[in-house]
């Protein structure tokens, strides 16, 4: 089977995967909604794959409880905060004009539209908003948020995921110095997730029900189910490295010695053992391996320690880890 398209790793967007952490927070979102939630906080630190798994729920149906509209936006920090400016950026985010006149209550209702209008085109009641960079946030813009939230109330329904950077230097969920008021803490800080990165070990609590851990599932989607192109059954490890896939190898059987050099390399910066692989460099790495080792080197057959070592270098393995001292260059 041929084509003429670029690999999808090799396009400038490379296709998502299924994730352990990603099925964690669908669980969540799923009793979240199903209990009337309106809210639910996404903790983790920075390029753990928070947003990666957000717009994996976009894409996948099996864990929606009811139809659902899912849209996701990032929220800025303004020089000079309001209601207008905070309901404009939502419009702006989806190609809308909006002229410097407008009212805020104007461009809230615009929004609300908005979003009810999307609902309705997919068939949906209840309408999920991923904001990004939701430590932002201020008290204010919470208020404007309950806004939004009674509006579209007389319609259906609106459930919010604030995903929420630990390390962006605040003390609590987003960008407030203190508690909120009842009227917001009981719609929006009731419910929370703590998001990982991709673990080494499988949870306590899922042993029972899984075999393998976030890393070797990971693993397992590039060497088992994304197949290009399609319906040809060549799996992404098997396209970009052929005669080591005859001959057995697959990402997932050096895991181990993976493992093991980056447990050097966390050693020799001080860090302690690795837990959990960020989804940031977890996905550059595989890319690196497969596209830049194994497929520029005919002879490929195996990972050598060396090769693993430069790919954590390459894609900046110790650049995210938190608990790094890191250096300005």
């Amino acid at each position: 089977m041929k084509t003429t398209e670029l690999h999808p790793m090799l396009r400038s967007k490379r296709p998502l995967i299924i994730t352990g952490p990603g099925e964690r927070l669908a669980g969540d979102a799923k009793n979240s909604l199903e209990m009337g939630a309106d809210a639910i906080w996404v903790d983790s630190h920075g390029r753990f794959g928070k947003t990666y798994a957000f717009r994996q729920l976009v894409q996948t149906d099996a864990w929606r409880p009811f139809p659902l509209c899912m849209v996701e936006y990032t929220y800025s920090r303004p020089t000079k905060p309001g209601e207008g400016y905070f309901f404009s950026s939502f419009l702006l985010q989806d190609g809308q004009t909006v002229p410097t006149s407008a009212t805020s209550n104007a461009t809230l209702m615009r929004v609300a539209n908005m979003w009810r209008n999307e609902a309705s085109r997919v068939g949906a009641d209840v309408v999920c908003v991923g904001i990004n960079e939701a430590n932002r946030l201020t008290m204010e813009e919470f208020e404007h948020i309950v806004s939004i939230g009674n509006e579209l109330e007389k319609w259906g329904r609106v459930f919010f995921f604030f995903i929420n950077q630990t390390d962006s230097g605040q003390s609590l969920r987003s960008g407030l110095d203190r508690m909120p008021p009842r009227h917001i803490a009981g719609r929006y800080f009731t419910t929370s997730h703590h998001f990982t990165g991709l673990l080494w070990d499988i949870p306590e609590l899922e042993r029972e029900e899984r075999y393998m851990s976030d890393v070797a599932l990971a693993f397992r989607e590039y060497d088992e189910i994304l197949v290009w192109p399609a319906g040809s059954g060549v799996t992404f490890t098997q396209y970009f490295s052929p005669t080591a896939w005859a001959n057995g190898w697959r990402l997932s059987t050096q895991i181990d010695l993976i493992r093991k050099v980056i447990n050097e390399v966390r050693t020799e910066s001080s860090l302690g053992e690795v837990v959990e692989w960020p989804m940031l460099t977890f996905e550059r790495f595989v890319y690196y391996v497969l596209v830049r080792i194994a497929y520029e080197d005919p002879e490929f057959h195996e990972l050598t320690e060396i090769q693993i070592r430069d790919a954590l270098i390459r894609v900046g393995y110790l650049e995210i880890e938190p608990g790094r001292i890191r250096v300005p260059a």
